[in-house]
Formats: structure tokens, C-alpha cells, sequence
């Protein structure tokens, strides 16, 4: 976003009668438009007899036309959401113009994110569903483009607060990122447009699963064979209420009692440990792993079976 203010400044060498000479914005809220700015020039002189005598000129009259502006403040983010979290970031649109005017708003969300805008009606910049209402076009310019409503110019009444709410996909990987760009556009003007961002970066689970037997190889009936399970989250998010289930193979037969989680045994039954077999579902092994931290959380589940 970026803010450029340049001035014109007219000088007019003369003696002052009436009128002042000011810098104006070429962008925003200088003189309120419709204004006359009105100049009358004196010459003084004397005749040959020394008499202070004066001249008028006539009056010029410039009339003040109308500048649109607009301002989208701040630039959010970034911040770090899950999938499936909504996240409502708070914005201050402002009439910089010198004249009322309404501000065209739009969010678009770079990875085509769902994007909503709402009024921010008392302005603590958090979202309230019974207080903070959609926006809508109040423009009366059929173009449907949610907009401020009405903005007088710069001083009081000139600016309005809005709550731009971006939505996380459910199911976007680790590590993603998007940009939304809140953009606002004078009605007046459309060549007057601001812009802010918000940035989301994605904290998710991201669990890999890896399985292995012993002994290798070709074996004959009879053999115990031992599977071993290594669930590891490596994701920037904890993973939850993780479950473990592995349906004893056909032609095996499992064997009692031999269930172990990080090393530890387990029994079969539905007791207070965290595994069980042919209980919690029928013919399966089934494991309550639980929490895995971030970055690296491992639970390892061992059982046995023998070949048929």
C-alpha cells in the first residue's frame, strides 16, 4: 500500500486585498469542494501633486471541484490458523477525498479462500453475530458491489470499520499460506482505490504412518511374525484424538497378549490402557494413541501374529 501526496501551490505577487493562498492535496481532504476562493488585486500610486490614490482590480472567483480518496488500513497478519478456522480481521475505511462520497469495498482471497465482509457496528474490531452485519450495497449505483455507506469528507464521519472474514479450507496442508487484498474504491472516482492485506499462514497436523514385519522375506506356516507401527505428526500442529486400527491379516492368527505401545505392554481387553484387541472393533487391533505434538510427536505400536 502506498501513500503519495504531492501539492500545488500558486503564488500570485501582488498587493493582498482579499484572498489566501494554501497547499492543497492533489489526493485527499483538502478544501471541501464547492468552495469559492475569491482574489481581488490593489495597485497603490500617486498623482503629480503627491496624492495617495488606489486601483481595484476585479474580483476573480475559482471554484473548488470535487477529489475523491480513500484509505484501507492496516495490513494484517500474518497469523496462523487450522483448517477449517474462521478468522475475522478488522479494517478502517476513510472518505480522504474533500467531499462525500461512498467507498466500493471488495476482499479477494488469493487461493480463492471463502471471504465475507461485515460491519464492524461498534467498532472494537471483534466479531459479534447478533451486532456485526454483512455489508451491503447502499450505494444506489446498481453495480451490487458492497460499500461504506455514506461518508461525509475528512473530520468526523469519514471513516467506517469493517471485520473481513477469511475462511481456512478444511483439508489445506501444512505449511500453506494465502493473502486476501481488501480493496476500496471511490464511487465518485473509481481511479481512487486503496488497499490492505491479510495474511494467513496454515499450522495443521500432517501425520505419516509406517509399517514393517519381521522376520523379511518368503516365511512357512507357523512363523510369528511381528508388525511394528510408527504414527509420527510431522506437521506445525498437534494432532488429536489419534486412533490406531489394524485389522489382523487372513491366514494369521493373532497372538494373545502381545500388543505393546512405545515398549510398554498392553492388554487385549477393554480395560483403562489405551489398546485393545477384537473390542473396540471386531478382528482389529485398535490403539488410543491420543495427542501427537508438532514437529516430530511419534507413538510406535507393536503386535504378533503366526502364519497358519
Amino acid at each position: 500500500m502506498s501513500r503519495r501526496l504531492t501539492t500545488g501551490v500558486l503564488c500570485v505577487a501582488v498587493w493582498a486585498l482579499a484572498g489566501t493562498v494554501t497547499a492543497i492535496p492533489s489526493w485527499a481532504a483538502g478544501t471541501r469542494a464547492g468552495t469559492n476562493i475569491t482574489n481581488t488585486a490593489r495597485v497603490d500610486f500617486k498623482d503629480v501633486n503627491g496624492n495617495n490614490l488606489f486601483q481595484l482590480s476585479n474580483t476573480v472567483t475559482t471554484t473548488v471541484s470535487q477529489v475523491g480518496g480513500v484509505i484501507v488500513d492496516p495490513n494484517n497478519g500474518p497469523v496462523s490458523l487450522d483448517p477449517g478456522d474462521v478468522f475475522y480481521f478488522p479494517h478502517v475505511v476513510t472518505n480522504a477525498g474533500n467531499f462525500d462520497d461512498y467507498i466500493n469495498l471488495t476482499a479477494v482471497s488469493a487461493g480463492g479462500w471463502p471471504v465475507a465482509i461485515y460491519r464492524d457496528v461498534n467498532g472494537d474490531g471483534v466479531y459479534q453475530p447478533a451486532l456485526d452485519i454483512p455489508l451491503l450495497d447502499s450505494a444506489g449505483d446498481a453495480d451490487a458491489i458492497p460499500d461504506s455507506g455514506f461518508l461525509s469528507d475528512s473530520g468526523v464521519g469519514s471513516s467506517m470499520r469493517i471485520l473481513v472474514a477469511v475462511t481456512v479450507p478444511a483439508g489445506t496442508a501444512d505449511g500453506a499460506a494465502d493473502v486476501t487484498t481488501v480493496t476500496g474504491t471511490s464511487v465518485f472516482d473509481p481511479t481512487k482505490t486503496d488497499t490492505a492485506t491479510d495474511t494467513i499462514n496454515v499450522t495443521s497436523p500432517n501425520v505419516a504412518v509406517v509399517k514393517s514385519v519381521g522376520p523379511v522375506g518368503p516365511q512357512p506356516p507357523g512363523t510369528i511374525l511381528t508388525y511394528t507401527i510408527v504414527v509420527t505428526n510431522n506437521g506445525s500442529a498437534a494432532a488429536n484424538t489419534v486412533v490406531l486400527t489394524d485389522p489382523i491379516p487372513a491366514n494369521t492368527t493373532y497372538q494373545a497378549g502381545t500388543i505393546t505401545y512405545n515398549a510398554a505392554a498392553r492388554t487385549d481387553g477393554g480395560d483403562a490402557d489405551n489398546a485393545d484387541y477384537n473390542v473396540s472393533n471386531p478382528g482389529q487391533i485398535t490403539v488410543a494413541i491420543g495427542a501427537l505434538a508438532a514437529s516430530g510427536g511419534t507413538a510406535t505400536v507393536t503386535f504378533r501374529v503366526q502364519i497358519n
